[in-house]
């Protein structure tokens, strides 16, 4: 029971500190990769439906996170992406928790290209709660989200969400592809009066190989990832670090086949 205790405290808090949802991945920086051509990828969908529009094949991944070494604050979340002719359609199921307690949420997106140049994305969340002799309570919300592709190399894009009882959140962000194997990435979010900023940096080092690393502000999330690629599929060892809370390790694995070489 104490442990329990101690993981619904750990977890409210966290989410008190961010003003988002406990189902969003702190193991892992989801957003490297969102403001982008051609760094997208099904985990960066999964943080802006709008990337749907620049994933022209199926794409797949499974990620879980042992979330600050609590095994009673597991997440694990399960992600497709099928293409259409004029973009793709997505889908996800995240859930976090255990037997007692738990939250789940179930997604379907659909992104669209508007040319060379944008793309939007819309997803609808059902969102449920259940804990232990307490029943369960459910929630619906919504995200909207436009891509700008300012050239090759630069990347801008906005993003809302709105749930039913709840303020509108608010993102934005850019990326700037230095290479095909380096990408700079930096967003901001923000709910009511609270505010948090993300940067991030991915660089191939070879063909097999990658690096990630992420440095975040209210609250201090800062993550590390090591990534490999066997053909097809990408394998992300990573983890995130809170001051006071500890660290949250997290795996992945994406299937996606590639429509660029690694490098120019």
């Amino acid at each position: 029971m104490k442990h329990f205790m101690l993981t619904l405290v750990s977890t409210w808090w966290i989410s008190l500190l961010s003003a988002q949802s406990l189902l969003l991945p702190i193991g892992k920086n989801s957003g490297i990769g969102s403001y982008s051509r051609h760094f997208q990828q099904i985990m960066s969908v999964w943080n802006h439906p709008a990337g749907l529009s620049d994933l022209p094949a199926f794409s797949a991944g499974i990620y879980s996170e042992n979330r600050f070494l609590l095994k009673a604050a597991s997440l694990y979340g399960v992600m497709l992406a099928v293409p259409s002719p004029a973009g793709a359609f997505g889908g996800s199921l995240v859930r976090l928790g255990n037997s007692a307690w738990h939250q789940q949420q179930l997604s379907g997106a659909y992104g669209r290209s508007l040319g060379r140049c944008a793309g939007i994305g819309l997803q609808f969340n059902y969102e449920s709660t259940t804990a232990q002799g307490a029943g369960t309570t459910s929630a619906l919300s919504v995200d909207a989200g436009i891509l700008w592709h300012c050239n090759e190399k630069v990347h801008t894009g906005l993003q809302v969400r709105k749930g039913m009882g709840k303020e509108m959140s608010y993102s934005g962000g850019a990326g700037f592809e230095a290479s095909r194997d380096c990408l700079l990435t930096a967003m901001i979010t923000g709910t009511g009066s609270t505010t948090s900023i993300k940067a991030g940096v991915y660089y191939r080092l070879i063909n097999a190989l990658a690096l990630e690393m992420g440095i975040a502000s209210g609250p201090a999330y800062h993550n590390a990832a090591v990534i490999f690629y066997l053909r097809s599929l990408r394998i992300d060892i990573a983890a995130g670090f809170h001051p006071q809370l500890g660290i949250t390790p997290s795996t992945s694995l994406i299937w996606q086949p590639a429509t660029a070489p690694a490098a120019e």
